[in-house]
C-alpha cells in the first residue's frame, strides 16, 4: 500500500505534465490584419504609426525623405522552425499628409495564405504595377472604394535554398 500512493501520484503528475506541453500555444508570429493595415493607412501620421506597429514588434530602422513623400522602415527579427527571417514594413506618406501607402514584405509567413481570405470583400483587379510583371512574381491586386491593395508570392534564391517571399501593400487612394 505504501508503494501504491507514490505510484497513483505519479502517474497523476505525469498526466497532467503531458496535457501542459501539448496544449502549449505554437510559436507564433502575428502579422496585422487586412483591416488594421487600412486603419493605419488612414493615419496619415508616422508618429501613430510608429506606436501602432512597435506593438507588434517591429523597431524604427530608417527614415528615407524623397521627393513628394518619406518612407520610414521598420524591421523585426523572427525565428520560424529555427530558421531566422526579418520581417519589414514601410510607411510611406506623401508630405502634405494626402495618402499614404503601406509595404509588408517577409519570407517567415505566408501571407497569400494569411490575407487572402480577409479580402473577400474587395473587388479583384487584374494587376498592372511593376512587381507584378516580374515572371517570377505571382500578384492579385485588390480594390475597394478607399484602398488598392497589392498581394504578391516572389520566388527568391535564398542562402538555404529556393524560397518564397511574401508581399503586401495597402494604400490609400
Amino acid at each position: 500500500m505504501k508503494a501504491f500512493l507514490p505510484t497513483i501520484c505519479l502517474m497523476f503528475l505525469t498526466l497532467f505534465s503531458s496535457q501542459a506541453q501539448t496544449a502549449a500555444p505554437a510559436p507564433a508570429n502575428p502579422f496585422p490584419s487586412i483591416s488594421t493595415l487600412t486603419n493605419w493607412a488612414s493615419l496619415n501620421s508616422q508618429s501613430q504609426f510608429d506606436i501602432a506597429i512597435r506593438a507588434v514588434g517591429f523597431k524604427f530602422e530608417v527614415k528615407e525623405p524623397s521627393e513628394g513623400s518619406t518612407a520610414y522602415t521598420y524591421i523585426r527579427k523572427v525565428t520560424v522552425n529555427e530558421v531566422n527571417y526579418t520581417d519589414r514594413i514601410v510607411y510611406r506618406i506623401t508630405n502634405n499628409n494626402s495618402a499614404s501607402i503601406i509595404s509588408l514584405v517577409t519570407a517567415s509567413t505566408d501571407l497569400v495564405s494569411l490575407y487572402t481570405p480577409q479580402l473577400a470583400t474587395f473587388k479583384n483587379n487584374n494587376c498592372k504595377t511593376e512587381m507584378s510583371k516580374d515572371k517570377n512574381t505571382t500578384c492579385s491586386c485588390y480594390e475597394s472604394v478607399n484602398f488598392a491593395i497589392d498581394l504578391c508570392d516572389e520566388r527568391v534564391k535564398l542562402t538555404m535554398g529556393d524560397g518564397n517571399k511574401y508581399f503586401v501593400s495597402v494604400a490609400k487612394k
